[in-house]
């Protein structure tokens, strides 16, 4: 994740080092958990500071001078001991996605005041803990568009495009019925109601998009998504450069993503920079630097 509302992100000051630098750690603290769960050695008490292969971890900062080190320390309250791998898995991303977060609303001299909410997002957590490392989520950007500021919903950077996406949260076996103008009908349980069309807030996502990569004279494809998992959309013809992902549709678009083997590309972290260079931040100035000077 290099983008969460308009918190300030160490992505924005260096894209190109720090997502590089995150996926290694990722891999790095995976490999030493897994191991340690290997060798039943998971939650061992220990006086001394704590090791690579101690427990479930997570990550705190501590600001020394003008660098930072990171440190890995055990859970005050730890988690049962994972039956399988996949549940250790699952521990270890749900652990992962605190540290997230302050890489997404800090820098070493700056910071912003985090909604804790987001920890138990479950949208949030789809996005960053089923999709590999090296698709870039803008995640509720707030964006300045024409004097304007606009509160965009997901913008998703693979190496090889740009998913513009909505959201539609709904029910399980909720029947979508696309229509033109300014509403959608839903149909749950027999129900039907109207909701505002998801492809007008698509088209400012991709005004803001295609005008950010055109002000820069910088060429990266995109696609807009109206994403809706557990839902069946009624057979229909989507607008032009636009796809609808729904039950039928999911598990294909999803392992397409996953068996994309392509590394972190230029273009796609330059097209990330652009984009975050025009969102909102807020910030302020890190009380440990404060206290130093």
């Amino acid at each position: 994740m290099i983008k969460l509302q308009d918190y300030i992100s160490r992505y924005e000051s260096n894209i190109f080092h720090y997502t590089g630098e995150f996926i290694q750690m990722k891999k790095k603290n995976w490999e030493g958990l897994n191991k340690a769960w290997k060798n039943g050695g998971l939650y061992e008490e220990q006086e001394e500071a704590v090791s690579d292969e101690s427990g479930l971890l997570k990550r705190i900062w501590n600001r020394v001078r003008n660098r930072e080190e990171e440190v890995w320390e055990e859970q005050e309250v730890q988690p049962e001991i994972p039956a399988d791998e996949e549940e250790l898995k699952i521990q270890f991303l749900n652990q992962l996605l605190h540290f997230q977060l302050k890489w997404a609303s800090t820098t070493l001299q700056e910071k912003s005041f985090v909604d804790w909410g987001y920890e138990r997002d479950d949208l949030l957590k789809y996005y960053l803990q089923r999709f590999p490392d090296t698709f870039l989520l803008m995640y509720e950007p707030l964006v300045e568009m024409k004097r304007a500021v606009l509160e965009l919903d997901q913008i998703l950077i693979g190496p090889d495009r740009i998913d513009i996406i909505v959201h539609l949260d709904v029910e399980e076996g909720t029947i979508i019925h696309p229509e033109e103008g300014r509403s959608w009908i839903l149909e749950e349980s027999g129900v039907r109601r109207k909701i505002p069309n998801p492809i007008l807030r698509l088209h400012r996502s991709e005004t803001y998009v295609r005008s950010v990569l055109q002000t820069y004279n910088h060429t990266f494809p995109y696609r807009k998504i109206v994403l809706a998992p557990g839902a069946i959309f009624q057979e229909t013809v989507p607008p032009y450069s636009t796809e609808y992902i729904g039950k039928a549709e999911h598990e294909d678009w999803m392992n397409k993503k996953r068996m994309l083997k392509m590394p972190l590309k230029h273009s796609q972290l330059k097209a990330a920079q652009l984009l975050m260079k025009h969102a909102r931040v807020t910030s302020v100035k890190a009380p440990e630097w404060e206290e130093s000077e």
